[in-house]
C-alpha cells in the first residue's frame, strides 16, 4: 500500500479511540463538508475580506488538523498570519491550496478503504 503524503490517518484513528467505524464516519463527514468550507475560504480571499479570510481559514484548519494534514494546516495558518499582519493573500495562494485540498481529499478517500489502524 502506498504511503500517505498529505494526511496521517493515525491522527484521526487515535482521536476516535481506535474505532474504525467512527474513523470512516468522520472521514466521510470531512469529505461532505470540506468543499463548502474551502469555498468560503476562496470567497473570502477573492473578496479581500480580511476577517472572513482569517475565520474561514481557522475553521478549515481545525478540521484538517484532525486528519493529520500537516502541510495543509501550515498553509492555512500561514495565510491567517499573513492576512492578520498584511491584510492580503499571496498571489497564487488559492490555486496552490486547492491542489493541496484535492490531494488531502484523495488520501482521505483512500484511507477510508484501506486504513486498518495497523499502519504507523
Amino acid at each position: 500500500m502506498p504511503a500517505y503524503r498529505h494526511i496521517d490517518p493515525a491522527v484521526l484513528f487515535q482521536a476516535t479511540g481506535h474505532d474504525l467505524e467512527l474513523f470512516r464516519a468522520l472521514s466521510q463527514t470531512y469529505l461532505d463538508t470540506s468543499p463548502a468550507m474551502f469555498a468560503r475560504v476562496q470567497q473570502a480571499v477573492s473578496s479581500g475580506a480580511a476577517q472572513a479570510i482569517v475565520h474561514s481559514c481557522h475553521t478549515l484548519r481545525g478540521t484538517v488538523a484532525l486528519l493529520g494534514a500537516r502541510a495543509l494546516v501550515a498553509r492555512l495558518a500561514e495565510l491567517e498570519q499573513l492576512v492578520r499582519h498584511q491584510g492580503v493573500a499571496a498571489a497564487g495562494w488559492l490555486a496552490e491550496t486547492a491542489a493541496l485540498i484535492d490531494a488531502v481529499e484523495q488520501e482521505v478517500r483512500r484511507s477510508m478503504l484501506d486504513y486498518t489502524g495497523a499502519q504507523a
